[in-house]
């Protein structure tokens, strides 16, 4: 073999291994991509009496259990909060008077995916004035994540 053919074939290797990490990192782009696209999230806002749950994930997900400071609300035909769906879908839930002016509540939701996968969304609360009779109360949100 000549100077040009071990030159040449240098290249293709040098090109044969570049190519071949290229594709390794787009592939793990990829499964990165596929995960943050099925993955779900639950915001929660204060609504007039009670709380407005947003489905901010890209997923449609039902609700099958709501525990509002140890009282469960469980759904014999769980409710749909549809994905990428805006204001347009949500679910309210209502908030005792007593339960608003604590200083610290808990709000739990036992979820499913489209893909039958079970989630756990937890949230909490806590009364926004010192002021008894006004009901106000401030919520936000921790962490929804796959259930045990």
């Amino acid at each position: 073999m000549n100077r040009f053919e071990w030159t040449s074939l240098g290249l293709q290797l040098l090109t044969l291994c570049l190519a071949s990490y290229f594709a390794l990192v787009q592939n793990q782009i990829n499964n990165r991509q596929a995960a943050i696209a099925d993955y779900v999230s639950v915001s929660i806002t204060p609504d007039q009496g009670g709380v407005r749950f947003l489905n901010t994930g890209a997923t449609n997900v039902y609700l099958d259990r709501i525990t509002v400071d140890g009282e469960a609300t469980v759904y014999s035909q769980p409710r749909q909060i549809a994905a990428k769906a805006g204001e347009a879908s949500t679910y309210f839930s209502p908030i005792n008077f007593a339960t608003a002016n604590k200083k610290e509540f808990t709000i739990v939701l036992e979820l499913t995916d489209e893909f039958g996968t079970h989630w756990v969304s937890r949230h909490a609360g806590a009364a926004a004035d010192e002021d008894p009779k006004t009901g106000l109360f401030n919520v936000w949100t921790y962490r929804t994540s796959r259930a045990p």
